[in-house]
């Protein structure tokens, strides 16, 4: 059965297949029926496979329902335990020849019929005022408050504002807020919104026109502002009711509220909330539960509240709460894309003091100059963070500044570090990064005494301060490759898990490779791929051991011989290789020269296909360019054209657009098209455009014009290619010019020794008879025989 197409990439598809048969004592055995359900962004589907002809479907507001002509033994199991946002409540009737489910009242429900499959679309019920798939309105979108002084965060902006509630009493105002009002579901603020931080303003009597001055009114109170606190901690406001509809305000993002003080019975209190509470209310729960588990960085657990959130079917103000903590617990562990992630999208007001921060550690990992734009601001805004969030934050704000080398923005962060209640003191943390400052301040001996002193701890932090230690070292003189690998492989088999097993094992691979082991290199490296390439962890490993590959490439590139290394590499290591490489396919690039250059053209070719199908634009036409050189050296003149025409830009350079051109006109050349050779090559100057014009005229069989062409070139300032001495004497021999073979053979005999080509100059210029005697029939049979040798040698050499 064809998939269905996924129609968002933030969604995976989730499908259950099983196939259905009839029980054999059936008289006449019902043909297989197969059964799909996927969950997509904006719809889901049930298909069903049925080789005797589509079902009954019967469309209602709320559900709808399947039949057949004969009983089916539904998978009423599999079907009720996959998730689905849509579809629920499967059962089955009239003794299994129908199956009813359940969808959303006013649900866009689309049947269509493909051949043997039916398809069942059901989308979400139509907003009032909105057509399907029109974009968001502004009054809709991502708003951010102008409170000054008020943590924020972006949120979708809810339903109407509902009525006014009424002014509160004195003693209500002073009532303590108990627990169960502060934790409170956060979405609960939706229904009762918080009123804008406007300033109370008491009116002043009217005035009338008196031709006396009158006293001039009171002054009004200053501005008071909402605290930053959970909304349903608030006592609600009385303000005059406004002309124009405006945007509710932003609820406060207090991270250390959230927190609290005591974690048992914050914790305990909110599960009772879950377990107590259904539909609507239960999400905000679960978004309360994710909440805490963030303030207290415990992303594990906050997954878990969100993914149990998704699947009660959130409201549209709901899920874009479930998108936002998500967003929050992936920067807390390193792993955001800042390319879909809501802290990046939305830019930030100088009031969003939490919105620099998560924005910070969304952008830290990969682009470290766009992240510490909001570095002052989040570092000034995370002295309020609960302790374990706040240090977890500054420790991936520090190690994105020490990868990027920022000396100043480190300092920033180590500083504050040491503030703020010593974080990773005790772990050895802040030694690391001390050492780390150090290093990047070229104080070697001030990095290597934090990294011992970070080292005496059997942590984490101690075995990566180890690793960083040998490496100063090693840069620094003061250790060799033998004892850096014996610092390594003890340190690599007394500590296993966490990301310092990557550092240790690129670093020990990269001295193996110093050392000329290339076979222990590349079982490390292998290493690398087998153990951590399936998982995120895995895939910043083999971002570390990037550098253990171009170091194995580069010693490769630089080795006599290497070539039997090289396709050893690919053959065992390709996938890793892949997984290591970068967008434009750098290393398998590299590797693919190498097998070129060892006469592997074939496998140079596979790979540099594999590196075009995943690049596009300017570097598809770059890999096209050397995957057609490796096919000319190959012989395959056919396929270089077609790869050149597939792996064509748009607009290339002029640079490009040139060695495109010479590549087509050789590719022509190879084939035997010498008419299309030229024209490929009208006005292309220069020695290589040259040489494939004599190589079209010698392969066309005309010998003067070819023996002319070469001439050419050999008359050049620079030193001539035995190739292009070689085919001169060559065209000069077949068009009878014994006197530039003879010239040819004193000029260039020597330049062609120790080549493919060495005594071809000897073997044609033929030594005359003596003068006055006739000549011979041996020797003419002898030329003869000599030429056409050489013709189906040549021949030989150039057919594929």
């Amino acid at each position: 059965m064809h998939p269905c197409r996924t129609l968002s990439i933030s969604l995976a598809l989730l499908s259950v297949t099983t196939a259905l048969t009839a029980p054999p004592a059936a008289a006449e055995a019902p043909a297989p029926i197969t059964v799909q359900t996927g969950d997509h962004a904006d719809f889901s589907r049930l298909a069903l496979v049925n080789a005797q002809g589509a079902p009954a479907v019967d469309v209602g507001s709320c559900g709808g329902r399947v039949a057949f002509s004969q009983a089916v033994p539904w998978p009423l199991e599999a079907l009720n335990g996959t998730y689905s946002r849509r579809l629920t409540g499967f059962q089955t009737g009239e003794e299994g020849r129908s199956l009813t489910m359940d969808w959303p009242c006013g649900a866009r429900v689309t049947v269509r019929q493909e051949r043997r499959i039916t398809f069942i679309d059901v989308a979400d019920p139509p907003r009032p005022a909105r057509k399907p798939g029109a974009p968001v309105p502004a009054s809709e979108g991502v708003l951010l408050a102008e409170a000054p002084g008020a943590s924020v965060f972006p949120v979708i902006a809810p339903p109407p504002t509902p009525e006014p509630v009424p002014a509160p009493t004195a003693s209500a105002q002073a009532a303590p807020v108990s627990l169960a009002e502060r934790l409170s579901p956060v979405a609960s603020a939706q229904a009762q919104p918080i009123v804008q931080a406007q300033p109370v303003v008491q009116a002043p009597p009217p005035v009338q026109p008196q031709p006396v001055a009158k006293a001039p009114p009171p002054k009004p109170e200053p501005a008071r502002t909402v605290a930053a606190v959970p909304p349903s901690a608030m006592p609600p406001v009385v303000a005059p009711t406004p002309t124009v509809q405006t945007d509710p305000p932003i609820r406060a993002f207090d991270l250390d509220a959230w927190a609290g003080d005591d974690y048992p019975a914050r914790k305990q209190h909110l599960e009772q909330r879950i377990a107590e509470s259904q539909g609507r209310a239960r999400v905000d729960a679960l978004l309360a539960m994710a909440r805490f588990t963030l303030a207290r960085a415990l992303p594990e657990e906050g997954r878990a509240a969100l993914d149990a959130a998704e699947s009660l079917t959130p409201g549209p103000d709901q899920r874009y709460e479930l998108r936002l903590l998500r967003d929050a617990f992936r920067a807390l562990d390193g792993t955001a894309d800042p390319d879909d992630s809501q802290f990046v999208r939305a830019q930030p007001t100088p009031a969003a003091a939490d919105h620099h921060v998560w924005r910070s550690a969304t952008l830290a990992p990969n682009r470290w100059t766009a992240a510490k734009s909001s570095l002052p601001i989040a570092l000034k805004r995370l002295l309020s963070y609960p302790a374990d969030l706040r240090g977890r934050l500054l420790t991936l704000l520090a190690e994105s500044a020490g990868e990027a080398a920022d000396g100043p923005s480190l300092n920033l962060i180590v500083l504050e570090m040491i503030t703020l209640d010593g974080i990773g003191s005790t772990d050895g943390r802040l030694d690391f990064f001390r050492g780390r400052l150090a290093e990047l301040h070229n104080e070697t001996a001030e990095a290597l005494t934090h990294y011992k002193r970070a080292s005496a701890l059997p942590n984490l932090y101690g075995h990566r301060a180890q690793v960083r230690s040998i490496e100063l070292r090693l840069a620094s003189g003061a250790l060799d490759d033998p004892g850096a690998i014996a610092e390594l492989e003890s340190l690599r088999y007394a500590w296993r898990g966490g990301d310092v097993e990557t550092d240790a094992l690129a670093a020990l691979g990269a001295a193996y490779t110093r050392a000329g082991r290339i076979d222990a290199a590349l079982d490390i490296f292998g290493l690398l791929g087998r153990r951590f390439g399936a998982t995120a962890r895995g895939r910043a490993a083999l971002t570390t051991g990037r550098g253990l590959l171009d170091a194995v490439i580069g010693h490769l590139e630089t080795t006599p011989g290497s070539a039997l290394d090289a396709l050893s590499l690919q053959v065992r290591y390709g996938r890793t290789v892949a997984l290591t490489d970068d967008d434009a396919g750098t290393q398998q690039r590299r590797l693919a020269r190498l097998l070129a250059r060892g006469g592997f053209t074939l496998e140079a070719a596979r790979l540099l296909h594999t590196v075009a199908e995943a690049t596009r634009g300017a570097q598809r036409a770059a890999v096209g360019l050397e995957l057609a050189r490796v096919l000319l050296d190959a012989g395959r003149g056919s396929e270089a054209l077609a790869v050149l025409d597939h792996t064509a830009g748009p607009a290339p350079d002029a640079q490009a657009a040139e060695r495109r051109a010479l590549l087509r006109a050789e590719a022509f050349a190879t084939e035997g098209e010498a008419m299309r050779a030229f024209d490929a090559l009208r006005g292309l100057t220069g020695p290589e455009a040259a040489r494939i014009r004599a190589d079209s005229l010698f392969r066309a069989g005309e010998w003067p014009a070819a023996r002319a062409a070469y001439a050419e070139l050999l008359g050049g300032q620079d030193a001539p290619l035995p190739d292009d001495i070689a085919f001169h004497a060559l065209a000069a021999f077949r068009a009878g010019d014994d006197a530039a073979v003879t010239a040819a053979a004193e000029r260039h005999g020597k330049a062609l020794a120790g080549t493919r080509w060495a005594g071809l100059l000897d073997a044609l210029a033929v030594p005359p008879d003596p003068p006055g005697k006739p000549l011979s029939s041996a020797t003419v049979s002898g030329q003869l025989a000599a030429a056409d040798a050489l013709a189906g040698m040549v021949r030989r050499w150039k057919t594929p």
